[in-house]
């Protein structure tokens, strides 16, 4: 918030940023936020009495003037009783305020009008690791939305699409809301946040209310682009990265994670080469051969995705997801069909479809090159693992029997769980150090006489770290890369290694449980968006508190701004 006080001269240390508050993730839920925190206000219009809404919230909004700025009021009054598609109640709310009547097909227009407040402005970043949008950048371009685009759209848009609109165009709307918004100066892209931490206290008090000397955090990462680390001081954090940032793996296949796709743009990436390969006629029944795991709509994607392009589809999964069977035919066609066909179960007659019910994956193996003739063309592809040929050995849940099947590509789309290895700290912790210039001015110290006392031990360590990288190059160059070791996860895009601190455990609802978008979200106080199991400051929202559908991420932002707005005036 703008501060009419001349400028504040305190820093905490030279590489270190000040902002007021950090948004972890950069898709619609960042979006959003950065939108509001950015001084753009909502304030409620009139409510119409012919409006097809609640008639509890229409009673309590009767007692609302227009023009009321809706930050300042308590929101969990109006959403008392509310209910939906969401477990939030101001989620709810705004839902209901943006699109009066939606559940009922009928298009009101918005009650809510946003106004530009520079006064309410709120000095913030937003860190992504890919462009603004989040996972809409991962999906294949032409699957579909469940949502109509009406539902897609974030404030102060409100006209969108009647019907699902493709993934490649919500990715795009993304893109271009933070240009139309004027909000892309809050964006850093391409940035991997490393750890969340309470920072150091202040060695004197702070001299205003967006003095750094308020830092509550410390948010840690590393740039790509730029090739170096980074470091943000706040006073408050907002937790909106998603929840599908870590597909979950098949836990009786331990080589699973390095053979399959996990995840859709991996899988129509895979496909399109298998196509290839069968356009050319390189490949044979074995060899146009695709195994789906998984019983919901991105599993229902993947078999859509193959069947499209002429290949073979062996569809294993437990009992058909509800999530399948509650969609609508004359909406749906296409998960319907699918759904159709999983049901009919091997006595189904479709074309390049076997479905395998109640089956589970035992072992994955490898058929070595060796093994096979491939073409010259075929030989550039080998060294991707996740289109070799495999046998797969399938057990059958229900009478106990085996069977093995070969295939070329492994789809598991089983589900996804958030990444939250950077909230790893303990934030029970009471921190009482110096300040972050003294320690750094100590460190300096500590390094230089180190340096002075210990050059020849160095000297010789180094020497002997280079032998021995030495040997292990001859060793590779006799022996071949056939080793024990294990893999070196620096390597990779994302480490496959079971990290405890990326499951969230101790932040969900169940604080024993790791945390799951669906099943065991973040709690949170339902008024504030805070998070109950950490520190003051620390916030969460969208998918991360079981809010999976775009249209209710708004009320998670204004819970958040509005608390914040209470705490400065305050």
């Amino acid at each position: 918030m703008r501060d009419g006080m001349k400028p504040c001269q305190h820093t905490i240390s030279d590489d270190v940023i000040y902002k007021e508050v950090v948004v972890i993730g950069n898709g619609p839920s960042g979006m959003v936020t950065s939108f509001m925190l950015a001084g753009n206000i909502p304030y409620l219009k009139e409510v119409p009495e012919s409006l097809p809404i609640d008639e509890m919230l229409k009673a309590r909004l009767q007692n609302v003037p227009p023009g009321q700025n809706l930050l300042e009021i308590d929101l969990m009054e109006l959403a008392e009783g509310l209910e939906g598609r969401s477990q939030n109640p101001i989620p709810l709310l705004v839902d209901t305020l943006l699109r009066p009547g939606a559940d009922l097909g009928v298009e009101e227009d918005s009650l809510i009008e946003w106004r530009y407040d520079v006064e309410k402005q709120i000095e913030h970043i937003v860190l992504g690791k890919g462009p603004p949008g989040g996972a809409w950048h991962t999906f294949p371009g032409s699957v579909r939305s469940l949502s109509p685009g009406a539902w897609l759209c974030l404030p102060p848009h409100a006209d969108g699409a009647r019907g699902r609109v493709p993934a490649r165009a919500v990715a795009a709307y993304c893109r271009r809301y933070v240009h139309a918004c004027g909000i892309q100066r809050f964006f850093r892209c391409g940035v991997t946040v490393s750890s969340v931490r309470r920072a150091p206290r202040p060695p004197a008090p702070p001299c205003r209310a967006a003095c750094p000397r308020n830092a509550a955090f410390l948010v840690s990462g590393y740039d790509k682009s730029a090739s170096r680390g980074f470091t943000y001081a706040c006073r408050r954090v907002v937790l909106a990265a998603g929840a599908g940032d870590r597909p979950n793996t098949l836990p009786a296949a331990p080589a699973a994670p390095a053979l399959s796709a996990r995840d859709l743009h991996a899988v129509e990436r895979a496909v399109r080469v298998l196509a290839a390969r069968r356009t050319r006629g390189d490949c044979d029944d074995a060899g146009r051969t695709v195994l789906v795991v998984g019983s919901g709509v991105s599993a229902a994607d993947a078999v859509r995705l193959a069947r499209g392009a002429g290949l073979r589809v062996r569809h294993l999964h437990r009992a058909a997801a509800a999530a399948l069977a509650r969609l609508a035919p004359n909406h749906y066609a296409e998960y319907c069909q699918v759904y159709k066909m999983m049901m009919d179960g091997p006595t189904g007659n479709h074309p390049d479809y076997t479905p395998y019910p109640e089956h589970a994956v035992l072992d994955i193996t490898p058929i070595s090159p060796h093994e096979t003739t491939p073409s010259p063309k075929l030989r550039d592809e080998i060294d991707d693992e996740t289109l070799t040929l495999k046998k797969v050995k399938l057990l059958n849940l229900i009478t106990n029997e085996t069977v093995e099947i070969t295939v070329t590509l492994i789809a598991v789309l089983i589900g996804s769980k958030p990444d939250l290895f950077f909230l790893q700290t303990n934030f029970d912790i009471s921190l009482n150090q110096k300040c972050i210039k003294c320690l750094e001015k100590r460190n300096e110290n500590q390094k230089q006489w180190f340096l002075q006392h210990h050059w020849h031990y160095l000297k010789t360590v180094l020497e002997q770290s280079i032998q021995t990288c030495k040997s292990k190059y001859l060793n590779y160059e006799l022996n071949g890369s056939e080793t024990k070791c294990l893999p070196d996860c620096n390597k990779e895009d994302a480490c496959d290694c079971d990290n405890p601190y990326s499951d969230g455990i101790g932040f969900g609802v169940d604080p024993d449980r790791p945390v799951d978008g669906r099943s065991n979200p973040v709690a949170i106080d339902k008024s504030t968006h805070e998070v109950l199991n950490g520190p003051a400051g620390l916030y969460a929202m969208g998918p991360l508190t079981a809010d999976n559908f775009m249209r209710f991420i708004p009320g998670g932002a204004m819970a958040i701004v509005s608390h914040i707005h209470k705490q400065k005036d305050n």
